[in-house]
């Protein structure tokens, strides 16, 4: 009877696709993803933007659209490198080319109804995954069309969606229905255009740079450092000047504690595990900003 009434829903709901559907944005867009395996292990954040000096590259006379991701692993953050490719057919299907892989393998299918069976999709590993639901939710003003997977294994909603212009909200890449013993990962923010389209400031402007804390000021001549310690779950923060705002950004890109210095050392027992990122506001409007991990 469930399934039944999902398919009815879907069936008034859904959106019909046309010659021209576009799945994801192919350029000037960014993915941040917080990838966290369990405790003992390093909070990783992964951002992926297309590659604008070199966007293309070629399988079998289809052209893919190259990735850059740059990684953070508990607060260093490592050079861009190539990423893999994607390819959307304009028909709801995308396709990712992973580095080193011979060929594509589906990422996101949009033209799909609650029942159907996909085969072989990337994530953390290869899935085989049914369609739970689809619908459509309106983000930034713009309705887009959803799909909710479950595992061939079990039955019942996840939470886990793949969303058009988006992503999955596990990541761009990093899926993971039907459990993962290697980690989870959670899209905290998308941007499209210079556009938030999730996560923090949705339709404010932003490139996601700030979730992963790439988006450094030039430091001042007074360094500013953030030394937490875990066993007080309190930050020493050295460096900032009397009067000076204090911001903590949380992993997903929001602001989780603000401050005025000097007030001593922070307590930090409220924020969640992760990479977070400092930023620091002068009296004299400078900003500086300093990364560090709360355990």
């Amino acid at each position: 009877m469930v399934r039944a009434l999902h398919l009815l829903i879907a069936g008034l709901i859904v959106i019909q696709l046309h010659a021209q559907f576009d799945a994801l944005p192919d350029a000037d867009a960014g993915w941040t993803v917080s990838f966290w395996v369990g405790p003992g292990y390093p909070h990783e954040g992964y951002h992926y933007t297309y590659d604008a000096v070199s966007p293309d590259t070629v399988y079998n006379g289809t052209v893919y659209k190259k990735l850059l991701l740059a990684t953070s692993i508990d607060g260093s953050i490592y050079p861009a490198v190539y990423g893999g490719a994607l390819y959307d057919n304009e028909l709801g299907q995308v396709s990712y080319w992973a580095p080193g892989a011979a060929d594509p393998v589906l990422l996101y299918d949009f033209d799909v109804m609650p029942g159907d069976t996909l085969y072989d999709v990337h994530g953390l590993y290869p899935h085989d995954v049914r369609v739970f639901a689809v619908d459509t939710v309106t983000i930034n003003v713009t309705e887009r069309r959803r799909v909710e997977l479950e595992c061939l294994g079990m039955t019942g909603p996840t939470g886990i969606h793949w969303i058009q212009g988006i992503g999955c909200t596990q990541g761009l890449l990093q899926m993971a229905v039907c459990g993962s013993v290697s980690g989870l990962g959670e899209l905290v923010c998308m941007t499209a255009s210079d556009t938030v389209q999730w996560g923090p400031n949705v339709g404010g402007v932003g490139d996601c740079a700030l979730a992963l804390g790439m988006d450094d000021a030039p430091q001042a001549s007074l360094a500013l450092t953030a030394y937490p310690v875990p066993a007080e779950e309190q930050l020493f923060v050295k460096g900032a000047r009397a009067g000076a705002q204090l911001e903590v950004f949380g992993p997903d890109g929001r602001i989780a504690l603000a401050s005025t210095a000097p007030q001593g050392p922070l307590d930090i027992g409220a924020l969640v595990p992760g990479i977070h990122l400092l930023r620091v506001t002068d009296v004299d409007g400078e900003v500086r900003t300093a990364r560090f991990v709360k355990k």
